[in-house]
């Protein structure tokens, strides 16, 4: 019996590479667009040529309400739930000290409250008892996809910055509260990944250039969609509470980074 799995954010980029993914995995798949309903079927299509089931649906995290009802449909129609992929996300450039309320409303709306009301009742799904109730008799995992500014803080994406260290902090909790159930939770932290949120088709990853990353290019969702597969899978048991970097090296190289910005924030 096939696996079942959603995808928040599936319709385009990292959401869709790890749907395709999870398909040839073998889970039956949910993908949920906000705004690309076009590419949302697109993806579907090639989920389909797998041999597995896929389900699109629209889910709008700046309204975190619609959170509950959507989960409960795209459950209902998978017949069950063992991985749940927050992946569904906005971007803004917005430096203190010129933050506004209208768009920190919105962002953390989709990244932060709105993943979390999602994340809250997938693990409700996957528990049908509740915290109190017996364990999973199979593994359920729940996988965020948060970002390299999960941990290294940008202050050219202030607010972007505060959601994702707000996701890590989610996936620290929840791990401690339902990894005794049987269901792992863990972090993906992309760098900067071809994708059209940043202005970029896949197949420019290989060929790009970024001195600032150990790799010397940008990452292919593909590689963010291989650290989830495994993630999703049977033999990550004793993973959880985790924060995964796939950035090509760059976390490892912000010693680096922050010398060449104090440098800069003297010269200026």
């Amino acid at each position: 019996m096939s696996r079942k799995a959603i995808v928040t954010g599936g319709s385009t980029g990292i959401g869709r590479a790890t749907a395709i993914a999870l398909a040839r995995a073998g889970h039956d798949v949910v993908i949920t667009y906000a705004h690309g309903e076009e590419e949302a079927h697109q993806t579907s299509e090639m989920i389909a040529q797998t041999g597995q089931r896929c389900v699109v649906k629209k889910l709008d995290l700046s309204n975190p309400e619609t959170a509950d009802p959507v989960v409960d449909e795209m459950v209902d129609e998978l017949g069950g739930l063992d991985v749940f992929v927050s992946n569904a996300g906005m971007m803004v450039n917005k430096t203190m000290p010129d933050l506004d309320v209208e768009t920190a409303t919105k962002l953390f709306h989709v990244n932060t409250i709105g993943a979390t009301l999602a994340i809250q009742r997938a693990a409700g799904h996957m528990l049908p008892e509740g915290l109190k109730g017996p364990r999973r008799e199979t593994p359920g995992r729940i996988i965020v996809v948060t970002s390299v500014h999960e941990a290294i803080a940008n202050p050219n994406d202030t607010l972007y910055t505060m959601s994702k260290h707000a996701l890590g902090g989610l996936v620290k909790c929840l791990a401690l509260q339902l990894s005794p159930l049987n269901i792992t939770v863990n972090s993906v932290a992309p760098g900067e990944i071809a994708t059209p949120m940043n202005d970029m088709d896949p197949d420019d990853a290989m060929s790009s250039h970024r001195d600032a990353i150990p790799v010397r290019r940008v990452g292919h969702p593909d590689e963010i969609a291989a650290v989830v597969t495994f993630l999703a899978g049977d033999t990550s048991g004793f993973v959880t509470g985790a924060r995964w970097p796939v950035d090509g090296g760059f976390e490892a190289a912000t010693p680096l980074a922050a010398e060449a910005f104090r440098k800069n924030l003297l010269a200026s």
